[in-house]
């Protein structure tokens, strides 16, 4: 059994139970999306992916209940809601920090360090809009997540969100939210990579001393002025072992352009391993 950290799947409704002989009050836990929106090949042209939430409650002292859904709109109706995917981890509390903020909004590091002492990754855990009843015009086109450094002990986090309202001009850039999981760098490594790449072990080590997760860091596309009739669809993201050195991380999205069928392209990642 992992001492450090635990990684997995989870699909809307299911539990995630904490590791034996241990509660939820051991560990911090960072959900981010997996699977959200669909394909329908041959008759993608009027459909949208609208908005997407994931989240992860306490709802014993051993487990959590995970909340995973989309809204997407078949044709040029409203959306409806549908159940997602995430992938998770698991991080010890003595190595780590979690929690969630809103675009624009600070991050400031535990009393005591330094931005020198911790790895971040940022997730979004909600992007998108509603509008009941009228949204046959809509469709989110690209979400993002970054962070900049404003200090030796903040962030800024940024979360924006391309949406359209509508079926002409340009797409609107609102605010999304994210997660973020601060993992002490004794016992971790991240950096970014790209869809279909591999990234490496550190030190003398193998894939099996330690727990892996990536999240996409930018998803969709932009068309300056001419985003009337674009879509995000579906996207997806994963990691596997590649070896004993090496995993390979995947981030796959498909969306549309001018009302016709959509494309599969692939998006960059952040990563984090932490020592199990």
């Amino acid at each position: 059994m992992a001492t450090n950290a635990v990684v997995g799947t989870a699909s809307h409704g299911q539990t995630i139970a904490a590791p034996p002989g241990t509660s939820v009050s051991d560990w911090n836990i960072l959900v981010t999306p997996k699977a959200m929106g669909f394909e329908e090949t041959g008759a993608e042209g009027d459909n949208a992916l609208l908005r997407f939430d994931v989240s992860a409650t306490a709802i014993s002292n051993v487990a959590w209940s995970v909340s995973a859904l989309f809204k997407f709109r078949f044709s040029n109706g409203n959306g409806s809601w549908y159940n997602g995917s995430v992938n998770y981890m698991l991080v010890r509390k003595s190595l780590s920090v979690t929690g969630t903020l809103d675009d624009g909004a600070y991050l400031t590091v535990p009393a005591g360090t330094s931005m020198s002492d911790w790895n971040i990754v940022l997730s979004p855990v909600s992007a998108g809009t509603e509008e009941i009843g009228s949204e046959s015009d809509n469709a989110l086109l690209r979400y993002s997540t970054s962070y900049s450094i404003v200090n030796s002990y903040t962030w800024q986090v940024h979360a924006p969100v391309k949406y359209r309202f509508s079926n002409t001009g340009p797409g609107h850039v609102i605010s999304g939210r994210v997660g973020y999981l601060l993992v002490s760098r004794a016992a971790s490594f991240s950096d970014f990579t790209t869809h279909d790449q591999g990234f490496a072990v550190q030190g003398n080590t193998t894939v099996s001393d330690w727990s892996a997760l990536v999240i996409p860091t930018s998803v969709g596309n932009e068309e300056g002025t001419s985003e009337g009739d674009n879509a995000l669809l579906i996207f997806d993201s994963s990691v596997s072992a590649s070896g004993t050195y090496l995993w390979r991380a995947l981030s796959p999205f498909k969306y549309r352009y001018n009302n016709g069928n959509g494309t599969w392209h692939g998006g960059p990642l952040s990563y984090i391993i932490v020592r199990n």
